[in-house]
């Protein structure tokens, strides 16, 4: 479903992805994990048109995506979670979905799909007239997941979704994408802590400095002193990575 070789991105003479090559198949849930700096965000923000590569090829479904405007790659069936969520803290939990469905064109259906997602998300029907800035942040991580969800993407994309959130609530995210995965979803996260990623995806990349350090199973990477060596360098006492 998505095919990205050989990207570059710079800001200035910051060089902030080099050659970075990865796939996501249909259907599968794909961590990209990494320290900070690593360049984890520019490659989303690269996927959806927000930054502009200096070189490199991105294709979904064999259709090139680089120099397409984010609108029309949203169109293509791609949605972006962003770090922080990016929720409008004024408005109503309901608005805040419907503001999902602008790209939609049938707008019974588009209403229908509002109505689902607030069972879907019970908490989100429990509190649709409720302004989405009084949720907790769990509760907001699900509103924006539940709003990129009706746009209908095949591609879903997220940045940090359990950033600052406690063990639990993460938990319990993780358990919303694992649904929406099994009910066919394609789904690309991007985390710093792979605690939790490596739980649920079923392959993982790691990228430092810019660059791809690791890509294959989560098992790969069990063994604490595999993880430092991806994450961070060689280290002698580490077994060779497969």
């Amino acid at each position: 479903m998505l095919q990205i070789a050989g990207l570059d991105v710079r800001y200035g003479p910051i060089r902030a992805l080099r050659g970075v090559s990865i796939e996501v198949g249909r259907g599968e849930f794909v961590g990209i994990v990494g320290p900070n700096g690593a360049g984890k965000s520019t490659l989303l923000l690269s996927i959806v048109g927000m930054v502009r590569p200096q070189s490199g090829r991105i294709e979904h479904d064999g259709t090139a995506l680089m120099g397409r405007p984010p609108e029309e790659i949203v169109r293509r069936g791609i949605a972006l979670v962003p770090e922080g969520r990016e929720i409008f803290g004024e408005l109503t939990v309901e608005e805040n979905l419907r503001l999902g469905t602008t790209i939609r064109k049938d707008r019974r259906a588009a209403e229908a799909d509002v109505e689902r997602m607030m069972k879907e998300f019970p908490i989100l029907g429990e509190r649709r007239r409720g302004q989405a800035g009084k949720l907790s942040g769990g509760e907001q991580q699900q509103l924006a997941i539940a709003r990129a969800m009706l746009g209908d993407p095949k591609l879903l994309l997220l940045d940090e979704p359990s950033l600052g959130l406690a063990p639990l609530i993460t938990k319990q995210v993780y358990q919303v994408l694992k649904r929406l995965n099994e009910a066919g979803v394609t789904i690309l996260v991007v985390e710093q802590n792979p605690k939790r990623i490596m739980k649920a995806a079923t392959r993982l990349y790691v990228l430092r400095n810019g660059q791809l350090a690791f890509s294959g199973p989560p098992e790969a990477l069990e063994r604490a002193e595999d993880l430092d060596r991806a994450y961070f360098g060689f280290n002698e006492k580490a077994r060779p990575l497969p």
